[in-house]
């Protein structure tokens, strides 16, 4: 039986979170080593969950002239992070990485093709249930720990949503923070620095209840292309979130090796240094409530000598 999540966020529908990652004017929604987001989330409803997600909708990475071909576009790296606490003070502990530059939507160039462009999209990492608060508010903070994340153009955005969609609170929920340097603030003295009350970060804990779905992810095929290895997979399942390639020496520990795709058809190219021989591959997708399927491994054989 399938069970949808619950969301907590300073909008009644996530969806509703659509400024500023996808286009137009980013009004300086950028996330940074310099700029934090933070909200303040209600205490979460009783119940019994088996996942916990902190997550945010971001878009917009950003490129520039590579210094060897500058007619070439090259993504500026960074990670982002966030953080759950029920005071505004975090510590390394309620850390988490959420991600990386060259998984986000990439900001369009009206000059040059840039690879990756498209909408801003969620992006969740996955917490202890027993860090959500049911008693408390739970605050949640946006970050990053890359220098190279300094101003709008040169960073990611965080989408967000206007007040009035939301509904009109006394309460200040929101506030951003221009005074770190990479790590969030450690005392709630210095933490809410500017308050927002017109318009609210897309920041959202997602609660997963008990449930029996299943993901199954079969017909793994790899062909050789002109740039590489194309994997391709199917996935069944329902409310499919992401899937992606991963790589593995030993067939114990896997890791991620290709970019996330959200929709089918999931067909991915691998440059010969990800697939290189020796090695296993496998497909990987999760479904929204968290719930993980895996490919049969494939093995790249060495090339005869």
């Amino acid at each position: 039986m399938t069970a949808l999540p619950i969301y907590l966020s300073l909008s009644p529908n996530i969806n509703d979170f659509n400024r500023f990652a996808s286009g137009g004017p980013d009004s300086n929604w950028y996330i940074g080593f310099n700029n934090a987001w933070i909200v303040k989330l209600p205490a979460a409803p009783m119940g019994e969950y088996t996942h916990a997600f902190i997550g945010a909708k971001l878009g917009r990475a950003k490129t520039r002239p590579n210094t060897n071909k500058p007619w070439l576009r090259e993504l500026i790296e960074g990670k982002v992070y966030m953080a759950l606490s029920q005071n505004p003070s975090f510590s390394s502990e309620q850390s988490y990485f959420l991600a990386a530059s060259p998984d986000m939507p990439v900001e369009p160039d009206p000059q040059t093709f840039v690879d990756g462009v498209g909408e801003g999209q969620w992006f969740w990492a996955e917490v202890p249930v027993s860090a959500v608060s049911y008693a408390r508010p739970n605050f949640l903070i946006i970050w990053s720990p890359s220098k190279a994340f300094v101003q709008a153009a040169a960073s990611p955005i965080l989408a967000a949503a206007s007040a009035d969609d939301a509904g009109a609170s006394p309460e200040t929920r929101a506030w951003n923070n221009h005074s770190i340097t990479g790590v969030p603030p450690r005392s709630t003295a210095t933490s809410l620095e500017t308050p927002l009350n017109n318009i609210y970060p897309a920041l959202a804990i997602k609660l997963v209840p008990p449930n029996d779905d299943e993901l199954s992810v079969a017909d793994f095929s790899l062909t050789r292309g002109a740039k590489g290895q194309i994997a391709q997979f199917a996935v069944g399942g329902d409310n499919v979130l992401e899937a992606w390639v991963e790589t593995s020496r030993d067939q114990l520990d896997w890791s991620r090796i290709s970019k996330i795709r959200r929709q089918p058809p999931y067909i991915f190219t691998l440059s010969s240094d990800k697939a290189a021989p020796g090695t296993y591959l496998r497909g990987a997708a999760m479904d929204s409530g968290g719930n993980r399927g895996y490919s049969e491994p494939v093995s790249i054989p060495y090339a005869p000598r």
